[in-house]
């Protein structure tokens, strides 16, 4: 068995999850193998999260004060009393019964500090969001260990905390970053890797993303991008993902497949992209009431030293 006599604390962060997380908690109950616990780790829900959770014994909330994000993912490892702590996100529906099998199935080889499993989404539903997640979640395994000149920087990873599991004891020595507003589970397996971990993806440890993304959430999201990427390491590499630029390869899948009313929303998710980036690399020369506008989650002062010596060199 996957993870044999391993201990699994299954970890997902909510905020208002909606009537659909049912759904979630019963595919997790439904598994060959049972979990330890599950730690809900809301952050102030007022919909109906509680009761849903209510109706499954092995299922606790664990209130989280302030904002959700990645004090949320520390402080639930903190929590966990499993050996492995495996993250799902609120609207990530395991697509069978054996998804925590063969996501935790790698631990079994103590050299292995964490795994990933695959995303997709319904391309009926949401053509886009689909293409973008096919992009970075392919169908081959991978088993990623840092090597000699291997350039180990943000944008050659896909790990994903909406689906991942990560052993306690190299979390211990590696927390996740909190001081990023975006990317840093990627940050988190970059340093796990630095550390000479294996980092493996698995793909048939699958789920079922069910929340398309609104234009306004790209653009945030996109914002997060650029400040990140102005306030971080320059050697760690761009937080962009390959599956963030891919405006021409969608418009030709688009039309393939008759899609073409998507086309419009194509054309508004690039610009949010683009421009969002833009303004997020930028956003630090802002007045700070504009930047608690865009992200009022940001804190960092300024971008990286190395950073602002190039802007000035440019």
């Amino acid at each position: 068995m996957a993870a044999a006599g391993r201990s699994i604390s299954i970890l997902i962060p909510t905020h208002n999850a909606g009537r659909a997380f049912g759904t979630v908690l019963h595919r997790i109950m439904g598994q060959g193998r049972s979990p330890l616990e599950i730690l809900v780790l809301d952050t102030g829900s007022t919909d109906g999260t509680r009761h849903i959770v209510a109706q499954f014994p092995a299922a606790r909330v664990v209130e989280v004060a302030g904002a959700a994000g990645v004090r949320v993912w520390n402080r639930g490892v903190e929590l966990a009393e499993g050996e492995l702590a495996v993250f799902l996100s609120a609207d990530a529906v395991p697509a069978d019964g054996d998804w925590l099998d063969r996501l935790t199935e790698p631990l079994d080889d103590q050299g292995v500090g964490a795994a990933y499993g695959r995303q997709r989404t319904h391309p009926g539903r949401d053509p886009i969001g689909a293409l973008r997640l096919g992009r970075r979640f392919a169908e081959d395994a991978q088993w990623r260990r840092a090597r000699f000149g291997d350039p180990v920087t943000l944008n050659t990873l896909q790990f994903s905390i909406a689906n991942c599991v990560v052993r306690r004891s190299v979390w211990r020595g590696i927390r996740f970053n909190e001081r990023l507003p975006l990317g840093a589970d990627l940050e988190w397996a970059r340093q796990v890797l630095l550390a000479s971990f294996t980092v493996a993806y698995v793909p048939g440890a699958i789920v079922e993303r069910r929340r398309p993304d609104g234009l306004q959430a790209v653009f945030h999201e996109a914002v997060l991008s650029g400040w990140t990427d102005a306030v971080h390491d320059p050697a760690a590499g761009s937080v962009r993902q390959p599956g963030d630029r891919l405006i021409g390869a969608a418009a030709w899948d688009l039309l393939r497949r008759w899609r073409w009313d998507q086309l419009p929303r194509l054309a508004l998710e690039d610009a949010a992209h683009r421009y969002g980036y833009r303004l997020g690399r930028r956003l630090h020369r802002l007045p700070p009431s504009v930047r608690a506008r865009f992200g009022p989650e940001l804190e960092a002062p300024a971008p990286h030293p190395e950073r602002m010596d190039s802007e000035r060199a440019a």
